[in-house]
């Protein structure tokens, strides 16, 4: 849009004049308009202000340089956007009426002729000084006189201090009636308004108050839109806030303003065209501004001002009017117009503004389809016009507009912002090169989306080349400048070429020896920003292929080091040569050397064999046989010093293609492995042999190299001699590298390797050495591909067979297969918790030397737990086993003790066998032998808590005798308890109980426990799926006779047991016993017998109850003793009992069997005779059962019916 008037193309924005603030910047509109003695002059007197911050504010509003859409204006939402310009204490308004022409002398006798008093703008095409006089249609100045010189809003800002009194009142007062004066008598409607800034607020200054009244009745200013007071504020964000706010309270005035003007303009226009001129001093009517003219004039009128409101809308509509009125063949300007005179330039200068305002509003507003389709139709439509009404489309300067029509769309899509055209950022991984439509339903061409501005750049640079290439053909004779010309030639040209926003052809196209235009630099721009565009959105290709054709065009021009430049970058960041777009990859490459050998300078010297390194691969048939020699591609060139090139596959072509494959999948260390390396020359038959120096490639981390050594002839299939092996470690050997066009090598060779793993061939070097460079380039492993056949030779044939592994590039390097023997001694199917486990490890050597060996067991579970173990011999707990110097076939054997874990668990023990041989120490060996060891628990246990009778006597109330200790008081009432234990063999074997231990872990509850007897020591014979009932004795005391709080017990019984396989080695088996809880303070019933030698027969039972009441309350019971038929008992049948607190009382009875005694013994057995007794404990005052326990021997409970059994006898 340069080669347009700027007036013509920015963004129209309401102009907001600051004074008072300082001049910052010129105005440069008021210079190109002629000064009128009768525009009006605005002075005042006061001081400038020095707020910054608040003029920074102001500042920030200014729209100018923002994009050209809604959302990227500075400001709010829902406010218009403005043009900011400062002035100082003086500004002169630009002269609203032109002024009367002078007045002819008048002779004495007659009377002086009648003057126009109807005077008109400057601008207007009615007015004898303007530039449009008489016929014109519009010019760009009268859009810099709305935009730069007549604002909308006049801004004064003046201090008002607190310290100062009526003289600053009186002056501001003067300077706010004198501007208001000034702008009333210039004839525009600017709206004024005045904004005072005061060093303090009224609450800090209340005299403020009634001098802001004083300013307001003698300036009439409205208090909301006319006059603000602006108090020291502190935030920067508070001063933002108050001038967006302020700014709003002037839009709707801002607005006002330009409503006005376009009333003026409508009315103007409604007119039906240009008052008849009859005393203009160059004739009459015929040679006014015609009715379209007119028509045209006052519809941009009306759009500039809708644009100025930013009511993008309605300024389309008026600027689609105006290009339909300049184009009617109804007597439109453009149709009526000779295209030889300059007002038909003017008019499609003004018709293009309209044009891109156009697109401009649409843009605006996302309408992405409508703008590409009205650029096409507009390209169309002054095609058309062109051909009928001016000098057609076949000249360059035809060619020229439509490069600059595309520019300039490129331009409005980069200012306007389109959300879906931006740049890509680095994370979005998909952009969006055109926009989609605003309805999805329709269905469009593609070109009718729009598309991002590197698309409208191409269609730049296409036309700026075809510019250039119809400017060559202009012929010589009309390049000669007009002065040197026939006056015939010149008229002759004048009717043949075009010169709108074009040069004329000797400018554009001159003789030799004379400057002309620089289309090469144009179209370099073009082509450039068009591949950045490109590039920005993640269009290689498209950039690429763009600066490609800029090369090529420089190349044909003779600029070849400018594209050299542009060639060298796009060789080094090519996608073609990863994506093997080989056509345009090659006429870069072909272009590029080109340009290297017309300048033989050391730089281009390093680009000549890597270009036909690459050329050769891409198999170049059309270029002489020098080029593709990489042995003489630098014989011509004089340099002082060899190169050194060094390329990988990554950023260079190989004309030389690397596939590798092992013959077998496996193998092992130290037996020689083959492998094939098969090269093949893939280049045309026009090219010279290629030689090889060296080859180099990399297997597990050795080098093997291959020196060229020539032989005989050509070989398609090469033994390659066994490598050496050299001090570095690598390996070398021998064989000729010289390949023909088109030729394929395969090197049979074989490798011996070391190290036990998966080996594969990770890269390769090939290095070419000429008389005045050498050129290395490696491939990395992806480059090598694998080869699936296997290539033998017979009878003279090479053949290939399919290999049966799919990754033929690596091989699994086995270690060499162990020979010695781990055998383990004394395993069983089971082993059993805490037991000590030892295992006979013993080591046979079968190998034919002697060797040094390590063993190291793993003791591990399924969970990754772990047991202690050692060697037996050892007196250490080293893990690791060394035999030293073991003779072949000798044996040595080793004993191993794990200790068995406290729970049931499976353990694998693993062996991991190392040794070497001595005549071989650097290749290690390894064995590993594993064996399952589960262990499982020996025993299951039940146990059984019951309490028993503690003899010793309770305190009681009535009985001095116990409670003369004060000190046994505070101590609690000891409980006896009796745990009993089930013990039940899970052993497939007979075991031997050697002992049980009942061991106390921890009391809680404040309270102290002792075992008597925590120990059974009897050898005890227990048989598989038998068990034995161990029984222990517990006391339990409480500190305090206060603590009514339960205690618990943790126990644990610890079984002491040996096999008879081995009664020597005793095994300690930890059974957990669940958490007992000790009940202190609830009342329990307790029922005992006699001794037998007590009562005087078998037949009779003495019992005794007693009833317990730990607690500090009394406690009242009732008890009742249930009748039987079996017996009868002497007792209290029914009996009422208080029991005082933390006492204890007995309740005796006998019972007498009434059958024989003896016969039910024989019957039942010799243990006795067993009898239910029922004696029922009743809690009178909570009225709940007691339960009776056995308090000692001879009592039970019945596990079914749960009631008290006593034995009579046994």
């Amino acid at each position: 849009m340069e080669a347009y008037p700027f007036q013509y193309t920015e963004h129209n924005l309401p102009l907001v004049l600051l004074s008072g603030f300082g001049e910052h910047e010129s105005s440069g509109g008021a210079s190109q308009l002629p000064r009128q003695e009768s525009g009006a002059r605005i002075i005042t007197e006061s001081s400038e202000c020095e707020n910054g911050r608040l003029l920074q504010e102001f500042l920030a509003l200014d729209g100018s340089d923002r994009a050209w859409n809604a959302a990227s204006l500075p400001g709010p939402s829902g406010t218009i956007r403005y043009r900011m310009k400062t002035i100082g204490r003086s500004y002169t308004l630009p002269a609203r009426k032109a002024a009367p022409l002078p007045q002819p002398a008048t002779d004495g006798g007659g009377s002086p002729p009648p003057r126009n008093k109807e005077l008109h703008s400057p601008l207007s095409p009615l007015s004898p000084g303007s530039p449009v006089f008489p016929d014109g249609v519009m010019t760009p100045l009268w859009f810099s006189k709305h935009q730069e010189q007549v604002p909308a809003i006049f801004l004064a800002f003046f201090n008002l201090n607190a310290g100062e009194g009526a003289t600053q009142d009186e002056q501001i007062k003067s300077d706010i009636n004198a501007t208001r004066n000034a702008l009333s008598r210039s004839g525009f409607k600017t709206r004024f308004a005045a904004v005072l800034i005061s060093d303090s607020s009224i609450l800090h200054a209340p005299e403020l108050e009634d001098r802001l009244a004083s300013i307001r009745r003698a300036t009439t200013l409205d208090p909301k839109t006319g006059l603000f007071f602006v108090p020291p504020m502190s935030s920067q964000a508070e001063i933002a806030t108050y001038v967006q706010t302020l700014m709003a309270a002037l839009q709707p005035l801002c607005v006002e303003y330009y409503r006005d003007l376009t009333k003026h303009a409508r009315r103007k226009k409604a007119r039906g065209g240009p008052p008849p001129q009859v005393n203009s001093p160059v004739g009459g009517a015929s040679q006014s501004t015609s009715t379209s003219g007119w028509n045209v004039r006052y519809e941009i009128k009306q759009a500039v001002f809708a644009e100025f409101r930013q009511e993008m809308d309605v300024a389309e509509r008026h600027y689609s009017a105006a290009i339909e009125e300049l184009f009617s063949s109804e007597g439109g300007v453009l149709e009526t117009t000779h295209s030889w005179s300059p007002r038909f330039n003017e008019a499609r200068l003004l018709c293009d503004a309209a044009a891109m305002r156009v697109i401009r509003c649409q843009l605006w507003h996302g309408q992405t389809t409508g703008a590409a389709q009205s650029w096409t139709n507009y390209k169309l439509r002054m095609r058309d016009l062109i051909d009928r009404r001016g000098k057609g489309s076949e000249t360059y300067s035809w060619e020229a507009w439509e490069a600059r029509w595309a520019q300039a769309m490129s331009q409005l899509i980069q200012m306007a912002d389109v959300p879906a055209l931006r740049r890509a950022e680095a994370d979005e991984p998909i952009q969006q090169v055109y926009s989609m439509p605003e309805r999805p339903i329709d269905r469009l061409p593609p070109f009718n989306f729009l598309h991002h501005s590197g698309y409208w750049l191409r269609l730049t640079a296409r036309g700026i080349r075809a510019r250039w290439e119809r400017a060559i053909a202009i012929p010589e004779e009309d390049r000669i400048p007009p002065g040197q010309s026939p006056a015939s030639m010149v008229a002759s040209r004048s009717k043949n070429y075009d010169s709108y926003l074009a040069l004329d052809p000797h400018e554009e196209m001159p003789l030799a020896g004379e400057p002309a235009y620089d289309h090469a630099n144009e179209l370099g721009k073009a082509c450039i920003q068009a591949a950045e565009e490109f590039e920005a959105r993640r269009q290689m290709r498209m950039s690429e292929q763009t600066r490609l054709d800029l090369a090529d065009d420089l190349v044909r021009s003779g600029r070849h080091s400018d594209a050299l430049k542009v060639l060298t970058r796009l060789w080094e960041e090519s996608t073609w040569r990863e994506d093997e777009w080989l056509t345009p990859f090659r006429s870069l490459l072909q272009l590029l050397s080109e340009c290297a050998r017309k300048q033989q300078t050391p730089e281009n010297a390093r680009l000549i064999p890597a270009l036909t390194w690459e050329l050769l691969s891409v198999a170049p048939v059309d270029m002489p046989e020098s080029v593709l020699d990489i042995g003489q591609c630098l014989d011509t060139w004089d340099l002082e010093q060899d190169i050194e090139l060094n390329i990988s596959d990554k950023n260079r072509l190989s004309p030389i293609s690397i596939s590798f494959a092992w013959k077998d999948l496996e193998s092992h260390v130290g037996e020689p492995m083959e492998c094939q390396l098969i090269l093949a020359y893939e280049t045309s038959k026009a090219s010279k042999p290629v030689k090889i120096s060296n080859l180099e490639f990399m297997v597990g981390g050795k080098i093997v190299r291959i020196r060229h050594e020539a032989n005989s002839g050509p070989q398609e299939f090469v033994e390659v001699p066994q490598p050496k092996e050299l001090d570095d470690g690598s390996l070398e050997t021998t064989a000729d590298l010289t390949f023909q066009p088109s030729q394929r090598k395969i090197l049979n060779l074989f490798l011996n390797l070391r190290e036990a793993q998966v080996l594969s061939i990770s890269e390769a070097k090939l290095l070419i050495e000429a008389s005045k460079f050498k050129l290395t380039h490696q491939f990395d492993q992806d480059a090598i591909q694998p080869s699936p056949r296997w290539y033998v030779k017979k009878s003279g044939e090479v053949k290939s067979v399919q290999l049966a592994h799919m990754d033929a590039k690596s091989i699994n390097v086995l270690p060499k297969p162990p020979k010695m023997q781990v055998h383990i001694h004394g395993l069983r199917k089971q082993y059993f918790t805490d037991e000590q486990v030892r295992l006979s490890v013993e080591l046979v050597n079968e190998e034919t030397e002697a060797v040094h060996a390590t063993i190291a067991p793993k003791v591990i579970g399924q969970a990754g737990e772990t047991t202690t173990f050692k060697w037996a011999d050892a007196d250490d707990e080293e893990p690791v086993r060394t035999f030293t110097d073991m003779d072949a076939d000798a044996t040595q054997t080793a004993d191993l003790t794990i200790q068995g874990p406290p729970e049931a668990v499976s353990f694998t023990l693993t062996l991991d066998l190392r040794y070497t041989l001595l005549s071989d120490p650097s290749t290690p060996l390894a064995k590993t032998v594993s064996v399952e060891l589960p262990f499982v628990m020996p025993f299951d246990a039940k146990f059984t808590f019951i309490p028993r009778l503690h003899q010793e006597e309770w305190p009681s109330y009535f009985n001095a005798r116990t409670i003369n200790g004060s000190q046994e008081l505070a101590v609690g009432i000891p409980q006896q308890w009796k745990l009993g234990a089930q013990i039940i063999s899970l052993v497939n074997d007979n075991l031997t109980v050697e002992r049980a231990e009942l061991v106390l872990h921890s009391v809680q509850g404040d309270a102290t426990c002792s075992i008597p007897n925590p120990s059974t020591t009897s050898q005890q014979p227990l048989p598989a799926n038998n068990s034995i009932t161990p029984t222990f004795a517990l006391t339990t005391t409480k500190h305090s006779l206060d603590d009514r709080r339960p205690s618990y017990l943790d126990l644990s019984l610890h079984v002491a047991w040996s096999q008879p396989s081995s009664p020597s080695t005793t095994s300690k088996t930890t059974i957990p016993i669940p958490r007992l809880t000790i009940p202190t303070s609830e009342p329990r019933v307790l029922c005992t017998t006699n001794p037998q030698d007590t009562v005087p027969s078998s037949s009779t039972l003495a019992l005794t109850y007693h009833l317990e009441n730990p607690s500090t309350h009394f406690l009242t019971f009732a008890l009742t003793m249930e009748a039987s038929s079996e017996y009868a008992f002497s007792g209290p049948k029914y009996r009422t009992l208080s029991i005082a607190p933390l006492s204890r009382h007995r309740v005796d009875y006998n019972l007498f069997l009434h059958e024989d005694f003896d016969g039910e013994r024989e019957r039942e057995g010799k243990e006795g005779v067993w009898k239910n007794v029922n004696l029922q404990v009743v809690d009178s005052y909570y009225q709940k059962n007691l339960r009776v326990h056995p308090g000692g021997e001879r009592v039970r409970v019945d596990s079914g019916t749960r009631e008290v059994q006593v034995r009579f006898g046994g």
